[in-house]
């Protein structure tokens, strides 16, 4: 065998032995979270575990150690980090056993031949997941001793699993938190409220009364979402074709020489890959309208992706805290930095809508940070935070804001939604009834000028 390549065999076997090493010792270990509530049971590799953790219970998240089982758990034991898809991986210390709640305080849950529905307990569970891990408890100066006293009375060992679901919606109409959600077992939606009401509800009601057809809000809204899609492909030049980028993106050359780029969701696609097609088409153009008005939020990471492409320079867009037991984490940056292609630092017009959550606000408070960047429509959805994901008893889960977001002066838009200069209603019937789009509209005049 030649020198080289044994020497090289010998070096890759080595750096094997040394990975599995550091693979076996994270495979035997248990990993609590900071802040989040989560204890990572790492010890069968191949069947990692994740539960719930409170002073007064415990239980399996099965919601996250199906996730866990089916992706696997990336912690670096270097740096005490947990890679969780989030916009910081979160820091975790090893633990020699599970916590004591998972001894004493393990709840009987759902996944048990032996389980008995419970109401209270369930709706407790919902309580100190609120209790423990909500952001904005003092903002909203809320009283959770007395608030779990106030709604636990109203269950008992007669309510029906129906009665505790309306028990629940009743709560979260309360709390009006854009990430505060009932989920069943299979992620669906069961329970949900904005944070505030849309001046466009009131026009759709009245829609809806006026035009017997429609059975419901949901077909009035998707009948009018329908028409304003075709409006605003009149606007599209005829010279070159509109297309859609991974199902999620669309890019078009509008009439008078400005680009329109449409995102419907900030999802885990191949966002640099967009990136680097669509950046150039910018550079060309006049200036670009983005249009967020019917974006379905996603991740953060890919919202700082696109912000890269957007910049020259590296930029400090915000701060990001989590609720820990004594109050809220340090304060951490939220840095951007440029990507290696020609970025585009044109003039870009926003248009918004209180339908735009999530990562999508993210994205805004980026571009509230850079130069040349003008907001119109509405006010965003209001819900910075992520939804942080608990399990209840019964297989339900409850979703909540644990987290705390400002822009780079240090304002926070949680519930209010990040402001625009220029006001435009979405939808807007009256645009839809008459084949316009008003905001568009001024966004290429805002450009032209």
């Amino acid at each position: 065998m030649d020198y080289l390549v044994k020497k090289q065999l010998i070096v890759l076997l080595f750096l094997m032995a040394t990975i599995m090493s550091s693979f076996n010792s994270t495979a035997t270990a248990i990993w609590e979270t900071e802040g989040y509530g989560y204890v990572f049971d790492l010890t069968n590799h191949v069947k990692p575990l994740v539960y719930d953790i409170s002073d007064n219970y415990c239980i399996l998240n099965h919601f996250l150690t199906d996730e866990a089982q089916r992706d696997g758990v990336a912690i670096n034991e270097r740096t005490n980090k947990l890679d969780f898809d989030k916009l910081f991986p979160l820091s975790v210390r090893r633990l020699d056993v599970l916590p004591k709640t998972c001894s004493f305080k393990e709840l009987n849950s759902f996944q048990s031949n032996s389980y008995v529905f419970d109401s209270r307990q369930v709706l407790s569970v919902v309580l100190d997941s609120f209790s423990d891990h909500y952001a904005f408890t003092e903002e909203k100066e809320l009283d959770w001793k007395a608030l779990k006293s106030q709604w636990l009375q109203r269950a008992d060992n007669n309510t029906t699993p129906n009665e505790l679901q309306r028990i629940i919606d009743e709560f979260l109409e309360y709390m009006r938190d854009g990430h505060a959600i009932l989920i069943d077992g299979s992620l669906n939606r069961l329970s949900h409220y904005s944070p505030r009401k849309s001046a466009s509800e009131k026009r759709l009601k009245e829609f809806l009364a006026e035009n017997p057809a429609f059975s419901d809000i949901s077909q009035v809204y998707r009948h009018i979402y329908e028409k304003w899609i075709k409006n605003v492909e009149s606007y599209f030049s005829t010279n070159k074709p509109a297309h859609y980028l991974e199902d999620n993106y669309l890019i078009a050359k509008l009439k008078g020489g400005a680009s329109y780029f449409r995102i419907e969701s900030f999802d885990l696609h191949e966002t640099h890959k967009v990136m680097q097609k669509v950046t150039p088409h910018f550079n060309r153009s006049k200036g670009v309208i983005i249009d967020l008005r019917d974006s379905s939020g996603g991740s953060d990471l890919v919202a700082l992706q696109i912000m890269s492409y957007l910049i020259e320079k590296p930029l400090r867009i915000g701060t990001k805290s989590f609720k820990v037991p004594t109050g809220m984490s340090e304060k951490k940056d939220i840095l951007v930095s440029p990507t290696y292609v020609k970025p585009f630092i044109g003039n870009i017009v926003v248009i918004t809508s209180h339908l735009t959550p999530s990562a999508a606000e993210l994205f805004l408070i980026a571009l509230k940070a850079r130069n040349n960047v003008t907001f119109i429509g509405e006010s965003s959805y209001g819900a910075f935070s992520d939804a942080l994901i608990k399990a209840l008893p019964n297989g339900w889960g409850i979703t909540l804001s644990n987290e705390f977001y400002s822009d780079s002066e240090g304002q926070s838009y949680e519930f209010v939604g990040a402001p625009v200069e220029h006001a435009f209603e979405f939808p807007n019937i009256e645009d839809v009834e008459d084949s316009k789009d008003s905001a568009l509209e001024y966004a290429i005049k805002l450009l032209g000028e």
